[in-house]
């Protein structure tokens, strides 16, 4: 394949579908649905999305041992128990997540013929090197809150794109070339600070805040998405099997699998 490579930065739930001929789009939900959701794949979880509580629901029915979970505080129009990345991690019985988020949106809305990732602070530089191996053109969307980017969605996306331009991409666009100036340069702490951090904390969700802060780049796990459900990417197949492990149980060897 020739032509040179090429990254942006854009954001909000609507942008996706500007994105037609790009092979590779990334969304970042750093506060907190794509954590929920890469700590979840990680453990060898199945993850499906769902705009809604009905959506959701809609799916569950599908499924086998599934538990419907939501880390979006104002989706109010169902009683779904809230699950954020420290409950995740609590609960040692690998059940498959529906999740419901603002996020499920977003995906649904990308046009067909994109591979399509979520990333996190957690798995960034493992999400930069699997995009830089596989694709030329590439578009991070940040999914923002209430109609407005977040200050640590659009670090996130910064620091992506850096880490692509370092690897010959180049910045697509004066916003994207502005995002990476001004945020390129991680401070995790600045997280920690933001007003989805403080409306979490004012809701009793500090521990996630929290586990956000003190996980960064500590997965090996590309996550995409593709038919309605979030799965490690090829690559990640071994590594996944070695974290899901950790769950109470024999490793697939041990069990004579």
């Amino acid at each position: 394949m020739t032509g040179r490579r090429v990254v942006r930065i854009d954001g909000l739930l609507e942008s996706a579908w500007r994105y037609s001929g790009y092979d590779a789009i990334v969304c970042i939900d750093v506060l907190l649905s794509a954590t929920t959701i890469v700590t979840a794949v990680a453990q060898g979880r199945r993850v499906f999305p769902a705009a809604t509580p009905t959506d959701g629901l809609r799916v569950k029915w599908r499924l086998t041992d599934a538990v419907l979970v939501t880390d979006a505080l104002e989706r109010t129009d169902g009683p779904v128990p809230f699950a954020g990345p420290a409950w995740v991690t609590a609960e040692k019985r690998p059940r498959t997540l529906v999740h419901v988020s603002p996020l499920a949106e977003m995906l649904a809305a990308v046009v067909p013929g994109a591979t399509v990732y979520v990333a996190c602070l957690r798995n960034a530089k493992a999400t930069a090197e699997e995009v830089a191996r596989r694709h030329r053109k590439v578009a991070i969307l940040a999914a923002g809150e209430a109609g407005e980017l977040c200050v640590e969605d659009r670090m996130a996306a910064a620091w992506l794109a850096g880490r692509l331009k370092r690897r010959g991409f180049a910045l697509e666009g004066r916003l994207t070339a502005r995002e990476v100036s001004r945020w390129g340069r991680p401070d995790v702490s600045l997280v920690g600070w933001s007003r989805s951090a403080e409306r979490l904390r004012s809701r009793g969700r500090g521990d996630d805040v929290e586990f956000v802060l003190q996980h960064v780049d500590d997965l090996d796990v590309v996550c995409a998405y593709a038919h309605g459900e979030l799965r490690p990417a090829l690559r990640d197949a071994a590594s996944v099997s070695r974290m899901a492990a950790g769950f109470d149980g024999p490793r697939p060897a041990e069990s004579g699998q």
